[in-house]
């Protein structure tokens, strides 16, 4: 009751002469006033401009049914058709909100999707269809088909400083069952993930990834993948080799300039240690590449000499060698 009373005093001094009494409406009762104002503008504006004559695009879902389930199509078609229209603002509001769905009963070949969209519009009264896209689609089936195809993870990886991936990157499953027409089965090799973005990584790593769903196929039952790899921290070695020629003729010496070449590389720091103990690399030149050579100069092979060390070639100095062949007297 007191609501309805303080509503009905601020209405009777709204129309009470200004002479009489001068007040200020609170701002509860300015927004009401306002709103009020707006609704019956906006219901004025509607009235008069909704009847008016208007083009509009709008999304139309496709549907293509009677088929069998043991076939499936070589390409998918549309989802939906693009359909332009023009009539009375009211109808095409209607029509925008609730477009109705084509059913095409399949049919191989070429199929005219403006003539069934002409004759799905029939029913709308003063709605004329502009234009239809794709006013034409092709279908083709062949009998359904499945594979067990590799899973192929797309990263974008920036590593902390120092920073490497240790041993390689594992994905769990590894690889998954497709279905869908033959022809489009034996042309695909594997199957990709969404792209695995991380910044600044530091420490292993192990996550869950979508799989991309690839056109016309089913993916059996897997929609996601554990994607994960070592991450650890990497320190420079350096170790000053003499450099070998190999397999040279009997008869033959070869010699070069420098004589020895500065290998850089990197390695995890725990294995620092043990790296530092040993050669672990070899460099040497190939007698075939002296004998294919026109230039003087060759450049040297390197080759890791152990499979216990995650050995990470940086470079070698200098990067090519002048040599010579010894004549025998």
């Amino acid at each position: 009751m007191a609501k309805k009373s303080r509503i009905g005093n601020w209405v009777t001094r709204i129309f009470k002469p200004s002479e009489a009494e001068t007040t200020y409406l609170h701002k509860g009762e300015i927004l009401v006033v306002f709103l009020m104002a707006y609704f019956i503008a906006m219901s004025l504006w509607l009235l008069v401009n909704m009847t008016k004559e208007y083009s509009l695009t709008i999304s139309v879902p496709l549907l293509v049914t009677e088929y069998s389930e043991d076939m499936a199509f070589v390409s998918d078609p549309p989802a939906e058709a693009r359909v332009g229209v023009s009539g009375e603002g009211w109808n095409l509001l209607s029509l925008y909100r609730n477009p109705p769905e084509i059913t095409i009963p399949y049919s191989e070949g070429e199929v005219s999707i403006s003539d069934m969209v002409q004759g799905q519009f029939a029913s709308y009264s003063d709605i004329s269809i502009q234009k239809v896209e794709p006013a034409r689609i092709n279908l083709k089936m062949e009998p359904k088909s499945s594979a067990r195809v590799p899973v192929r993870p797309e990263l974008d990886i920036q590593l902390k400083p120092q920073f490497e991936i240790l041993g390689r990157i594992r994905v769990a499953p590894d690889s998954v069952t497709v279905s869908g027409a033959g022809s489009v089965i034996d042309t695909l090799r594997s199957i990709a993930t969404e792209t695995l973005r991380l910044r600044n990584v530091q420490t292993p790593v192990q996550q869950r990834v979508a799989l991309k769903q690839p056109a016309g196929l089913i993916l059996g039952g897997v929609d996601e993948v554990t994607v994960s790899f070592d991450v650890t921290e990497f320190t420079e070695g350096e170790v000053r080799l003499y450099l070998e020629a190999m397999n040279v003729p009997d008869g033959r010496e070869v010699r070069f300039n420098p004589t020895t070449v500065t290998i850089r590389y990197h390695v995890p720091i725990e294995q620092f240690g043990l790296a530092q103990e040993m050669e672990p690399y070899h460099v040497y030149v190939e007698y075939t590449d002296i004998e294919r050579d026109t230039t003087g100069y060759v450049v040297p092979r390197v080759e890791a000499m152990t499979d216990e060390l995650d050995l990470r070639l940086h470079a070698i100095q200098p990067r090519r060698v002048s040599y010579f062949q010894v004549v025998p007297e």
